[in-house]
């Protein structure tokens, strides 16, 4: 398992590292409420296909994993299906919303990009859960990569930044859609064997879980609908500098689910123990990054977010608990324990979108990430008493 999940955490550290920076220069080239905008739709899109995504994300490896071939290709087939009907849906969603608040047109474009991601992360379930990371590797690799290069390279023509970052996103969607079937495909098992509903039924505790994880993301839209869309770009330019260090326990969660499924429950409450050590004692290191939150952000990004430190500062507080959240709910779903994350989930998705507002409110865009670290802290603690029982 370590050397699974060190393959998956190399290279999606560098897509995502790569991903930060093309943040980083869109940040730095457009206007704060414009990179609210566009980190707004990010996350509300990218949400949106979470709850139509059915829970086939985790559903497939684990399928996988126990070697259910007919559930597998059923699974990928609902995925696929609901995919194709929803986003044609958000696209005139968004549409809809860029016109009436006089937004960049162009954001449009991130719900064709999201749903090619979304169907290829489920897709590339089916390697991960056999073991093979390097599929996984070269995917991530290649949509960020490609991404970064149309960016830049859009820039570099005049074009508008906002236009070359949607289309560097959709080129590297793309790209990401054409490997991934090229490499997974002529698998066993038949989906028709399955019926739709079923899985669709199986897989709602997964969905119900990951949808409670994604609601963390919906932070900047609520930060946007409460405050304004400037302060929304603020809040969004620390909260995404944050968002990298997520992929420890995303990938660590991607190969811990297959793998807890294989294990007794003693086995499993021993992992548990080390993750949550794991991930704690990876949370000191970021101490020092707390207390010069404020200079981070203005290097980075650029004076135009300034007055983001405090909220730079809040959200890395808040990783170690979403890690050992995101972590501890991998490998109680391997362990048939997945209605249990789906309720833990759906209490921690409900106070997520009610504290966020409240703490925007209270206390502006440092208020909000107060709010969602509180938010995590409880959900971690709540999981870990679970999984080590």
């Amino acid at each position: 398992m370590k050397g699974q999940f060190l393959g998956i955490l190399v290279s999606r550290g560098l897509g995502s590292g790569l991903q930060a920076l093309a943040l980083i220069v869109l940040a730095r080239s457009v206007p704060a409420a414009a990179f609210g905008a566009v980190a707004s739709v990010i996350a509300l899109v990218g949400f949106l296909l979470v709850v139509t995504g059915f829970g086939m994300v985790a559903f497939v490896p684990r399928a996988r994993a126990l070697g259910q071939d007919d559930d597998v290709q059923a699974g990928l087939r609902l995925n696929a299906v609901s995919t194709a009907l929803t986003t044609p849906v958000l696209l005139v969603a968004t549409g809809w919303w860029v016109s009436v608040h006089d937004g960049p047109l162009a954001v449009v474009l991130i719900c064709l990009s999201l749903g090619l991601e979304r169907n290829v992360d489920t897709v590339l379930g089916v390697p991960i859960a056999d073991g093979d990371t390097r599929t996984a590797a070269t995917s991530m690799m290649l949509r960020r990569s490609v991404s970064l290069v149309a960016l830049l390279a859009g820039l570099a023509a005049g074009v508008d930044p906002v236009v070359s970052y949607t289309v560097g996103l959709l080129l590297g969607a793309a790209a990401a859609q054409v490997h991934v079937r090229l490499r997974v495909r002529d698998l066993p098992g038949r989906a028709s064997a399955v019926p739709t509903r079923a899985i669709a039924r199986r897989g709602w505790p997964f969905l119900v879980a990951h949808v409670a994880g994604q609601a963390r993301t919906l932070d900047v839209p609520i930060v946007a609908a409460v405050l304004t869309p400037t302060a929304a770009g603020l809040y969004a330019a620390a909260v995404r500098l944050v968002q990298p260090l997520l992929l420890i326990p995303q990938s660590l969660a991607a190969v811990v689910t297959p793998r807890s499924a294989r294990l007794d429950a003693t086995a499993a409450r021993r992992l548990a123990l080390r993750l949550v050590g794991a991930m704690l004692a990876c949370g000191l290191l970021l101490v020092p990054f707390m207390v010069f939150g404020e200079q981070i952000v203005t290097f980075l990004m650029g004076p135009t977010y300034a007055g983001s430190g405090p909220v730079l500062a809040w959200t890395l507080a808040g990783i170690p608990f979403a890690a050992v959240s995101t972590v501890l709910a991998a490998l109680l779903q391997g362990q048939s324990r997945e209605h249990l994350v789906a309720v833990i989930g759906v209490v921690s998705a409900v106070a997520t979108v009610a504290a966020v507002p409240v703490g925007a409110v209270m206390g502006g865009i440092t208020g909000a990430a107060i709010a969602l670290t509180c938010v995590s802290a409880v959900r971690s603690g709540v999981l870990t008493v679970c999984a080590l029982r």
